[in-house]
């Protein structure tokens, strides 16, 4: 299937034969630290700089590879670079996006940038089999991310950021940007309440400690990250045991990213009808009775087609709830953490994900019932943590950590969203009159 790879071309076989598992291992490592300090950067330094930072790290780190794979010291180091800011790349301007917009449209811009990343997964495997040539490959997929770097002048900063850091005349030229942009008038009555509401010094917090300042903010991480966990294992567990699927690798891989576009779709839907919640604890619980009948079919030949029909409604819940979880997390945590705080739980539940090979190791070892019995229990703690999430939609996202103290106090357990509730910066752009 493959022209070139880049253990054939340089003969990694005998005592060479771990620098596969070494690249692939290094890179989930500087995923992972990266994610953990360009996730706090950005609610230091900015979303933006942290975006174009990202932006040249990756896209570096990428392009070494494609030439040292002879020499696999730099090669590695360039791997580790590469994989640095894989998440805060796409992170940054999908916060950045959630911030300057409107409560009714925050799911649907979630949403957007879920059928980016599928999009894109899809992509990959036709442009790989197009070329198959690993370095061909690389130059091909990565050399056009440096063209984001050409719209400099367009990147605008998160007027929400400047604000809970006190940057009030950015924030104004900001607004006045994005005012323009819409055809509308800035406000300055919005401008005077936002310097009043401005202490002069940003509020002080102390990164990651500060998401559990507060029970309830504890609470809702704890929480969050234990959905993220759920989703993470079960989702790399499903697309380890399809990859073991005989055929053209390429579609294989193309089947499985495209079951996610109606997920995102639905899972919009839904959330913006019955609320983030509901949406994540019925998608969590259609999983547990697939699962569920899962371990009673597992073993009969005769229903084989069922059975991997039952995985793919399960991948397409883990879809939804994926989709979900992210949205919460971005209108749970305030503005002073929020990227601290996504960046939190997506640490924590990749670095689980190294348990989906030894999920699927079960099934092919000792009994194939096993690694559905496994996420059952899963689904049920995902499903539990999701009930006691409160409700984002509709609500005005934090921008202080006392905010976030109080979030979802006032709600009933037992209840769907209210219906959208008024936010400061709704006042802060007005239709322009003649």
């Amino acid at each position: 299937w493959y022209l070139s790879t880049a253990p054939s071309d340089h003969d990694w076989v005998c005592d060479k034969e771990l620098y596969v598992t070494n690249t692939f291992a290094v890179g989930r490592a500087g995923e992972v630290i990266g994610t953990f300090i360009f996730g706090q950067l950005g609610d230091r330094i900015g979303r933006r700089p942290v975006f174009y930072l990202s932006l040249i790290t990756i896209a570096t780190g990428r392009l070494i590879t494609a030439f040292t794979a002879s020499r696999f010291m730099i090669f590695i180091i360039a791997a580790f670079l590469g994989s640095l800011t894989s998440t805060s790349v796409f992170q940054s301007p999908l916060i950045i996006a959630m911030e300057i917009s409107r409560s009714e449209d925050r799911a649907h811009i979630a949403m957007m940038q879920s059928i980016g990343w599928t999009s894109g997964m899809i992509l990959m495997p036709l442009l790989m089999w197009a070329t198959r040539d690993w370095f061909i490959f690389t130059l091909v997929s990565t050399i056009p991310c440096t063209l984001f770097l050409c719209h400099n002048k367009y990147m605008i900063e998160s007027p929400r950021w400047l604000a809970s850091r006190c940057k009030i005349e950015r924030c104004e030229k900001t607004l006045k940007i994005i005012s323009g942009v819409n055809g509308t008038t800035l406000n300055e009555d919005a401008i005077r309440l936002l310097k009043e509401k401005s202490s002069g010094k940003p509020e002080k917090v102390y990164g990651i400690m500060s998401l559990f300042s507060s029970f309830r903010l504890a609470r809702n991480t704890t929480l969050i990250v234990l959905c993220w966990i759920v989703c993470s294992v079960t989702y790399f567990t499903l697309i380890l045991n399809v990859s073991n699927m005989g055929g053209n690798p390429f579609l294989n891989f193309l089947y499985q990213s495209a079951v996610e576009l109606p997920a995102y779709l639905l899972g919009r839907f839904s959330s913006d009808r019955i609320g983030r919640r509901w949406t994540s604890v019925s998608s969590f619980g259609i999983a547990l009775v697939a699962s569920a009948i899962l371990i009673c079919i597992a073993h009969s030949e005769s229903v084989q087609f069922l059975v991997s029909l039952l995985a793919v409604l399960m991948k397409f819940c883990i879809s939804i709830t994926f989709y979900v979880v992210n949205l919460q997390a971005m209108e749970t945590y305030p503005t002073c953490l929020r990227q601290t705080g996504i960046s939190i739980g997506t640490i924590v539940s990749n670095a689980l994900g190294v348990l989906g090979p030894y999920i699927v190791y079960l099934g092919t070892t000792y009994d194939a019932r096993y690694p559905y019995a496994v996420l059952s229990v899963m689904m049920m703690v995902g499903a539990t943590s999701g009930m006691f999430l409160p409700e984002t939609l509709h609500q005005k996202l934090p921008e202080t950590l006392a905010e976030a103290h109080m979030f979802g106090r006032d709600q009933v357990f037992w209840s769907l969203p209210k219906k959208k509730v008024p936010e400061f910066t709704d006042i802060s752009i007005k239709k322009a009159t003649k």
